[in-house]
């Protein structure tokens, strides 16, 4: 509920980097290599709710259109998801 996110979108080598970040409880080490399988979930326990399906979702429509998508987090200080646009000219 005190959580924060932040949004970002800048400008590199020909490709536009959008980065979502988080306050949340983080992602385990071990986890962020698999989060982007489908029907994944980190902690079945701590939540009934989802497929596991958004993030594979999310980086099949990325790669079709280009660009990468990956995550970085340390547990209990937040992620941040980010993806790659290429020639997204921003102004």
């Amino acid at each position: 509920p005190s959580g924060a996110i932040r949004v970002s979108c800048t400008r590199g080598d020909g490709v536009a980097v959008v980065a979502v970040k988080d306050s949340g409880i983080g992602i385990p080490a071990g986890d962020l290599e698999r989060i982007f399988e489908r029907f994944y979930k980190v902690d079945r326990s701590r939540s009934s709710q989802g497929t596991g399906l958004g993030l594979a979702i999310a980086r099949h429509i990325v790669e079709l259109h280009g660009g990468r998508i990956w995550a970085e987090s340390v547990e209990g200080r937040g992620a941040t998801f980010s993806f790659t646009l290429p020639g997204v000219e921003l102004r």
